[in-house]
């Protein structure tokens, strides 16, 4: 891996260096947090800076403040979001993004990871009988909580983890919520998203063009359509992968190998 700089600079301030160092390690990088680097100023999940754009173009903005502000010219830097499935509203999606930039090689190289397995949920004092069992579904201790006073619209406490403290607070203010913490260091079904994220980005920097040499030698698009099984006939499932490099434009497609037809359960002439 020379052609990646060892240490690589991490934009992060909530721990992300403990799940990304393992990822990267056996390729030879050692990671380097930009202490005092602020990545609250691009959003928190909590409301109380407001997030104003997508998790890829946010991403990039920490990632090339993150290598200004250390004086660096490559660096790494993760964004994550929940919001509700694209076509399944009702359920929640976490995706996770990372990125790699070189501004020395005009380097841009993305790894994405998407899931529906999320702790995301919110209680309030409503339904305070309710308490036990939120409490014993988001795995609370491992998972931490947001406190907020909803009389005054205030974030009172992140990070919570103890049943004291938190018993201590809704004494304090009767009117209160609470949501699980989405901070990476406070949510394990997170973190192993973000390591997901982190596998697609390391494969993608290591996937070089076949004619020039260019990383991230990816799927840009698929295509075609996968025949039933049964009756023969094109389904929505695409046939191929259509791999282009960023450089030199390089195409190869690919037919793919995971499954030559598809299951007549997704043939809309077998399963109309």
């Amino acid at each position: 891996m020379d052609m990646y700089p060892s240490p690589l600079l991490l934009s992060s301030k909530h721990q992300k260096e403990g799940l990304l160092q393992p990822v990267f390690e056996p390729f030879g990088l050692n990671l380097l947090v930009n202490e005092g680097f602020d990545t609250d100023a691009y959003g928190t999940f909590c409301g109380s800076v407001p997030r104003t754009e997508g998790p890829k173009t946010t991403v990039k903005e920490k990632c090339l403040a993150g290598m200004s502000f250390a004086g660096k010219r490559q660096g790494l830097a993760s964004e994550g979001s929940f919001g509700p499935h694209a076509s399944l509203p009702f359920l929640t999606i976490n995706e996770e993004w990372l990125v790699y930039i070189d501004l020395d090689r005009n380097l841009e190289i993305y790894g994405r990871s998407t899931t529906l397995e999320v702790c995301h949920a919110q209680l309030d004092y409503q339904d305070a009988e309710q308490l036990p069992t939120f409490l014993a579904n988001c795995s609370f201790g491992p998972q931490g909580l947001v406190f907020k006073d909803t009389e005054n619209a205030q974030v009172l406490a992140k990070g919570i983890q103890d049943q004291d403290q938190l018993e201590k607070l809704i004494l304090a203010f009767p009117k209160w919520e609470i949501e699980t913490d989405l901070r990476a260091h406070m949510n394990p079904l997170r973190q192993k998203n973000i390591i997901a994220a982190a596998q697609d980005l390391t494969e993608r920097m290591h996937r070089y063009c076949p004619q020039c040499a260019q990383p991230d030698f990816s799927v840009q698009k698929v295509s075609g359509n996968l025949t039933c099984g049964w009756c023969q006939r094109p389904t929505e499932s695409y046939q191929y992968l259509e791999y282009k490099c960023s450089a030199c434009h390089y195409q190869v497609i690919e037919q793919r190998k995971d499954k030559y037809n598809e299951d007549p359960q997704y043939c809309n002439n077998c399963n109309p």
